[in-house]
């Protein structure tokens, strides 16, 4: 039996622009439906489900930013690829693209393979995801039939479970503590990327001030701070993405699938959310934290090893510029400070 194809739907007012996506779709073996503007995308996608959307930003009756936020609600919690192109390729227009929920963003004219390439591995992300969420309703499952089996013994295996992942300054069982687990999951990852060609972002996400908070307050008071901040963070990324805990400071993310302007949202997003944490203690203390990003591919990054160090390198130069700085490493540094609007 064949593998259906991948259904995707181009939105778009151009004629031109459509013919252009089609092609390039159609060549690749997609299905590809069309829309003349956002509100015909969303009667599309109601009707065909397609696997991945890709929307022009500027266009009638409801825009791409409007109709991708309107796509992600309807996706009723299942990962929807959403690619949004425009004219605009600043990284003002990428970050304000990206932070309506799209998963990556093409300036036009863009080429008909690179188009191609971000597709396949959207398409290869929702695949990995679907059989994920699959394989962890079979766990559920079994787990749910062993322990009624069990008896008392259940009782028992959870609570090894939960301890085994809680952290009393992070708290959630989705944030790993270990740095040997973290290391092995970066490698797969970036195996994952070189193999498929697909772009990878690490941050580094670190509170500003903690010794001095400390010396003011508690290492407790000051963890619940650090609560706060995981709260931040794991609002602030997808299912897919990685949060582990490495110390007492912050965080360490892993970014499957996303390139410079995703990267960038999301710290964005951590640091202007984190401003808005006080400390019980110190209610006129505004939190912020330093940032650090780095990627691959990138021209200085051949290993795991070289992501980590870059990383370690940019959140280094972003606490040396007074905190509540984003240092970005792709080709060089490049210093970052969000102001909320």
């Amino acid at each position: 039996m064949s593998t259906p194809r991948a259904k995707i739907l181009v939105a778009d007012d151009s004629s031109v622009e459509r013919a252009a996506a089609r092609t390039a779709l159609e060549d690749a073996g997609y299905a590809v439906m069309e829309a003349v503007d956002g509100q015909q995308a969303l009667e599309v996608f109601a009707r065909e489900r397609p696997d991945l959307v890709m929307l022009d930003v500027v266009m009638p009756r409801l825009t791409g930013l409007e109709t991708c936020r309107i796509l992600k609600a309807k996706s009723g919690g299942n990962y929807l690829p959403v690619i949004m192109v425009s004219t605009r390729n600043s990284v003002n227009a990428r970050v304000e693209g990206l932070r309506s929920g799209a998963d990556d963003y093409l300036g036009k004219p863009y080429d008909a393979e690179e188009l191609r390439a971000r597709v396949e591995a959207l398409l290869r992300t929702r695949k990995v995801i679907a059989e994920r969420a699959a394989s962890d309703g079979s766990a559920r499952a079994t787990d749910g039939a062993g322990a009624a089996a069990a008896g008392g013994s259940a009782a028992t295996t959870g609570a090894a479970t939960s301890d085994a992942s809680a952290d009393p300054a992070a708290g959630a069982p989705s944030t790993r503590n270990s740095s040997e687990a973290f290391k092995r999951r970066a490698e797969e990852e970036f195996d994952r990327a070189e193999r498929y060609s697909d772009p990878l972002a690490c941050l580094r996400v670190e509170l500003d001030e903690y010794d001095p908070l400390v010396s003011r307050h508690s290492v407790e008071a000051v963890a619940g701070l650090v609560r706060s901040l995981r709260d931040v963070v794991e609002v602030s990324v997808r299912k897919i993405d990685l949060v582990f805990r490495l110390d007492e400071r912050g965080y360490i993310l892993l970014l499957p699938n996303t390139h410079f302007p995703g990267a960038l949202a999301v710290a964005e997003r951590i640091s202007l959310d984190t401003a808005k944490i006080r400390l019980d203690a110190e209610p006129d203390h505004r939190c912020t934290v330093s940032v650090g990003v780095s990627f691959f591919p990138n021209k200085d990054t051949h290993s795991v090893q070289d992501l980590l160090d870059l990383v370690g390198a940019a959140l280094d130069r972003a606490r040396s510029e007074g905190g509540g700085q984003i240092c970005l490493f792709q080709h060089q540094g490049y210093l970052y400070a969000p102001e909320a609007t």
